[in-house]
C-alpha cells in the first residue's frame, strides 16, 4: 500500500472553520496550536512551530523546524519561518490584539511552556481550548474515513497472519514481533498516539491466559505484565499454552489514523464458561450497535452495555475483574483516546462522522480474557463496522 494522502486546502479550511465557530461562541479571539497531533490536524504538517488560528480570518503557521518540509506538506496559504518566540507574540498581537483572549492546549502543554507564553503574551488572557479541539476532531470527514478504511485493511491482513504464526510454546513477545512486522510492512507508522497523561502503548496488547488479566497502570480494560516494570503492559516472556485464550488487541495506524480491533484465538478448546462469556460479549456488542445512532447520548450506550452484562449473568466479569474500566468504548482517529467516550459521565450525543472502538470484554482471574472490539463509524441512521472480521473465538 503506497497511497499517500495529503489534506487539501478545502479539507483544512473546513476543520479550521468548524473550530473558529467554537472559538467565536466561547469568546476566544485566537488559538495557538503547538501539539504535534493538533498541528497535523489543522495544518497537514507537524513540523515544529506555532499555528495561530484567529476567530476570523486566515490561520498562520510559523515554523521553527523545518520550514521547507512544512511548505511541502501543508496546503495552508500562510506558512513562514518562526524566527523567535517574539515573532510569534508579535504575529499574535497583529492578528488578535494585545488584550486578546487566547486559547492554548492546556491538557498537553507543559507548565514551563505555559509560563513562557504568560511572559510573551503578557496582555492576553490565556484559556483552555482542549475540549473544543477534541470536539472538532471527533467528527471525521469523508477524507479521514477513507484513510481509516485503509488502516482497517492493514489490520485485517495482520489478523489473517495470526494462524500462520501462533504455535504452542511460543513466547508472547515472539508472536507479537511477527505480527507487528506484518503491520509495519503494510504501512503502520509504528507510533500510536494517545492524549492521556503518562499513557503509552506499543501497537496494542497481545497476551495469553493469565497474563491478559495481569493488572497494569494502562487506562484500559487489559494490562499485561510486559517485558519489565519499565513498560508494564502487553506481551511478556510467557509461553502460549494450549486451551487458553490468546487476546490480540492491536491497532493499525495508517498516515496518522488509528483503527482498533480485538479478536480471541485459541490452540485447542476454551472452558464452557469462557465460551458463554464470549457469546455474551458479542450479544452486548449487538445490542449497543442496534441502539447507536446520531442523537443517542454516549452514556446511555454504556448503561445499556452494563445492564446487558448483568442480565446475561456476567456483571462481575464485564470490563475487568475488581478494577474495572469505566467505559465500553472510546473514540479513535489521530489518537487512540479521542471523543466520544462510551462512559456514564460522557453525556454528549453521537453525531454522524464520529468513529469509536466498541470493546465489550469479559475477565476471568488466572484464566484470561474473552470478548471483542471493533471500530465503528457513525452514519446518518446507525453505525458501520469498519473492522469486519470473524468474531467468534478463532480455534487453531
Amino acid at each position: 500500500m503506497d497511497l499517500i494522502f495529503k489534506a487539501s486546502e478545502e479539507e483544512l479550511q473546513g476543520r479550521i472553520g468548524r473550530f473558529q465557530d467554537k472559538m467565536t461562541a466561547a469568546g476566544i479571539d485566537a488559538a495557538v496550536i503547538v501539539g504535534n497531533t493538533n498541528l497535523f490536524y489543522f495544518s497537514g504538517s507537524c513540523q515544529s512551530g506555532h499555528l495561530i488560528i484567529p476567530a476570523r480570518g486566515e490561520a498562520v503557521y510559523l515554523v521553527r523546524k523545518t520550514l521547507e518540509r512544512a511548505r511541502q506538506e501543508s496546503s495552508l496559504g500562510w506558512v513562514s519561518a518562526e524566527e523567535s518566540i517574539k515573532k510569534v507574540a508579535s504575529t499574535l498581537i497583529e492578528i488578535a490584539g494585545e488584550k486578546a483572549t487566547v486559547g492554548l492546549e492546556l491538557d498537553i502543554l507543559p507548565v514551563r511552556n505555559y509560563q513562557r507564553y504568560q511572559k510573551y503574551f503578557a496582555g492576553a488572557g490565556l484559556v483552555d481550548i482542549s475540549n473544543a479541539v477534541k470536539e472538532v476532531r471527533a467528527v471525521k470527514s469523508d477524507y479521514e474515513v477513507e484513510i481509516l478504511r485503509c488502516a482497517a485493511d492493514i489490520n485485517r491482513k495482520m489478523f489473517d497472519a495470526v494462524s500462520r504464526f501462533l504455535i504452542p510454546g511460543q513466547q508472547e513477545v515472539v508472536l507479537a514481533g511477527r505480527l507487528e512486522a506484518v503491520l509495519r510492512s503494510q504501512g503502520h507508522q509504528g507510533l500510536v498516539r494517545l492524549r492521556g497523561f503518562n499513557q503509552e502503548v506499543f501497537y496494542g496488547h497481545l497476551m495469553s491466559g493469565e497474563n491478559s488479566v495481569y493488572p497494569s497502570h494502562f487506562d484500559g480494560p487489559t494490562g499485561g505484565a510486559g517485558l519489565s516494570p519499565a513498560f508494564p503492559q502487553s506481551c511478556g516472556w510467557k509461553e502460549i499454552r494450549r486451551n487458553e485464550p490468546v487476546l490480540v488487541d492491536y491497532t493499525a495506524v495508517y498516515q496518522g489514523y488509528v483503527v482498533d480491533k480485538t479478536r480471541i484465538f485459541c490452540l485447542g478448546k476454551l472452558p464452557p464458561e469462557m465460551v458463554r462469556a464470549h457469546e455474551a460479549a458479542l450479544a452486548i456488542q449487538e445490542e449497543v450497535i442496534k441502539k447507536a445512532r446520531p442523537g443517542v447520548p454516549c452514556g446511555q450506550l454504556y448503561d445499556l452495555a452494563l445492564e446487558a452484562a448483568g442480565r446475561l449473568g456476567f456483571a462481575e466479569h464485564f470490563m475487568g475483574f475488581g478494577e474495572k474500566a469505566p467505559f465500553v468504548g472510546h473514540g479513535v482517529g489521530l489518537e487512540l483516546d479521542e471523543f466520544p467516550v462510551l462512559a456514564s459521565k460522557f453525556t454528549a450525543p453521537l453525531e454522524p462522522g464520529m468513529v469509536f472502538a466498541l470493546e465489550p470484554k469479559m475477565f476471568f482471574p488466572e484464566k484470561g480474557v474473552v470478548g471483542v472490539e471493533n471500530t465503528l463509524l457513525v452514519t446518518e441512521d446507525g453505525v458501520e463496522v469498519l473492522t469486519s472480521y470473524p468474531e467468534d473465538i478463532i480455534y487453531l
